[in-house]
């Protein structure tokens, strides 16, 4: 039957959450450690409309026969380094037995709508249970670029390890706010590296530095540090990860590992391995049972370090870039 695309409405929102509560249960069947509150249509729903709600969002729905079956949500914002489109985890579903080209069918709709509003950055969250959506993506020019990943703390096995000769690892607090400011800019300098190259403008340091310093006078953060003679090696920060109407990956006694970097010196010597091992171990004692951390694909230092921690991917961020002289080569159809 043919498929008829129309643009997304709020009268929809009801249809796409029971869609999205269908897809839900099918992501969990390959990664119970997902919350399963969003196998609740009603829930499901509430993301949707959640999503549906943001300022500069756009949106397409897909009908065979007068039935919804599939839908794609975005926004757009604006980043330093230009106009960006996100379809987040509560943007899509598509109904049992349909094809992942309908998504693709989709998004040329939402993503002309981008181009058209100068938005050339385009970013897809999808579950990494959804294989065939995935390569759909692929097929259109999409790549991975972000991994979401989750560690269940119950069974594992957390290894005694000693601090590294002449290191001290200690949890940060008051008094270690200049210890944490002054590993702030490891990751970013990382991600500007090959093969990412991604910029951090000047402008932002300061404030990274300042939202880094914070965490060690933060009660909700512990944070994990490792020093040489006074000096900060490296550092995890993990926070509880807490639940709310859209976020897909946030189950209950979930922990975030955040904010974790080791200086160049540093490297080879384990540390990162105290630090990462002492926190979750922390974070198991403290009652929760999973841990979630998140990394970029082309960043070598994370995406080849935790994964061997026992990190399962659950998600991604696909991201694709279109060429800006298309604002003037289509003429004035645009």
């Amino acid at each position: 039957m043919q498929l008829d695309i129309k643009p997304f409405t709020e009268e929809m929102i009801p249809r796409a959450g029971q869609l999205l509560a269908q897809r839900h249960k099918r992501n969990r069947a390959n990664f119970p450690l997902l919350p399963i509150r969003f196998e609740e249509t009603q829930i499901s729903e509430g993301a949707v409309r959640s999503t549906w709600q943001a300022k500069l969002k756009h949106g397409y729905a897909a009908f065979r026969d007068g039935q919804m079956i599939g839908y794609l949500i975005g926004e757009h914002v604006v980043q330093p380094w230009g106009r960006c489109g996100y379809v987040y985890l509560p943007g899509y579903a598509l109904a049992d037995d349909e094809s992942a080209t309908v998504l693709q069918d989709l998004y040329a709709h939402l993503g002309d709508d981008w181009v058209r509003a100068g938005v050339f950055s385009h970013g897809l969250y999808v579950s990494a249970a959804d294989v065939d959506i995935i390569q759909a993506w692929f097929d259109i020019g999409f790549g991975k670029e972000r991994v979401d990943a989750m560690l269940d703390l119950r069974p594992l096995d957390i290894p005694k390890v000693d601090d590294p000769t002449d290191v001290t690892v200690r949890r940060a607090g008051k008094g270690d706010s200049e210890h944490l400011g002054n590993l702030s800019h490891i990751i970013m300098e990382a991600l500007s590296n090959p093969p990412y190259w991604h910029p951090t403008i000047p402008e932002d340091y300061p404030e990274l530095r300042e939202g880094w310093s914070e965490l060690a006078d933060d009660q909700e953060w512990k944070v994990w540090l490792a020093l040489e003679k006074d000096e900060a090696f490296g550092c995890a920060g993990f926070v509880e990860k807490k639940e709310d109407d859209t976020d897909m990956l946030a189950a209950p006694k979930t922990v975030y590992l955040s904010v974790a970097a080791t200086t160049p010196k540093a490297r080879g010597r384990g540390v990162a391995n105290v630090l990462t091992w002492r926190g979750l171990d922390d974070a198991r004692k403290d009652g929760f049972e999973i841990c979630y951390t998140n990394w970029i694909s082309p960043n070598f230092l994370a995406s080849r370090y935790w994964p061997r921690f026992g990190f399962e991917d659950v998600s991604y961020r696909l991201s694709k870039r279109i060429e800006p002289m298309i604002a003037w080569t289509r003429g004035e159809s645009i």
